[in-house]
């Protein structure tokens, strides 16, 4: 028996200009590979670092 591909529909779409998907993917762009957040980052490295089991 053959299974039909169910088709999924976006819910919540915001319509936008081309003009505002271009300045969002620059932003996009401009953020890639960057650490937003460097205190906190390290903070839970170091916190995780001393953790030596994890309580389930």
């Amino acid at each position: 028996m053959k299974r039909k591909k169910q088709i999924l529909k976006a819910t919540k779409v915001l319509s936008m200009s081309k003009g505002t998907k271009e300045r969002l993917a620059l932003v996009k762009k401009d953020l890639k590979g960057k650490d937003l957040f460097p205190e906190k980052v390290s903070l839970a490295k170091r916190t995780l670092s001393k953790l030596k089991t994890l309580p389930i």
